[in-house]
């Protein structure tokens, strides 16, 4: 007597395989978890405008995250031993892409001019500020400014918090915070009057 096929077991199963593998890739993206993304059916590169109405383009990069299972090991292993390989696995996966969007984000910095090089010396209030004149800044409805994602090593946080204490007491770094967002929402405003018009 043949046993039974259970075909929608298997499918149900592995739509949760791969979206236990997925969350754990996505752990480890950290900011870039949150980015946008569309599937791309055909072809190896893709191209984008950027602010500034410029069209680039860039090809796309091979990752992988191979995992190998005979079928004697299949009988051997629990689920729990299946649900670890997926994420370790998915983990593996989701650090080969952040290291790829953060060696990408750094060569977009560079061709933009947006890099503040500090010369090796320690993160201040004054560097910190020439970094946010540097960014793009957009706005919501009620013209509060939407802060980008700050990506920092681990070894920086504490300098960081630091000089968050110290921008609190500063009143000449206030005031010229204060200014840059002023200019960054006048720039805003003028990148909104510009949509209107080609709309």
């Amino acid at each position: 007597m043949a046993l039974p096929l259970y075909p929608e077991l298997k499918t149900d199963l592995e739509d949760w395989f791969i979206e236990v593998f997925k969350e754990a890739a996505r752990q480890e993206l950290g900011p870039f978890s949150e980015s946008p993304h569309f599937i791309q059916h055909e072809g190896t590169s893709h191209s984008y405008e950027t602010i500034d109405g410029e069209e680039r383009e860039f090809n796309y990069q091979d990752m992988t995250a191979e995992i190998l299972m005979s079928s004697a090991e299949v009988v051997t292993k629990s689920l729990h031993d299946v649900l670890q390989l997926l994420v370790d696995k998915g983990e593996e996966f989701g650090r080969q892409q952040a290291r790829y969007h953060h060696s990408r984000l750094n060569e977009i910095i560079e061709q933009a001019g947006n890099v503040v090089d500090g010369g090796g010396q320690k993160l201040s209030l004054d560097l910190w500020l020439k970094a946010l004149e540097q960014l793009h800044i957009s706005f919501d409805d009620h013209e509060n400014p939407k802060m980008p994602t700050m990506v920092i090593h681990p070894d920086m946080a504490p300098r960081v918090k630091e000089l968050m204490r110290e921008a609190e007491g500063d009143e000449t770094a206030k005031a010229r915070y204060r200014e840059i967002m002023e200019r960054k929402l006048e720039e805003w405003h003028e990148e909104q009057n510009r949509r209107k018009l080609v709309d």
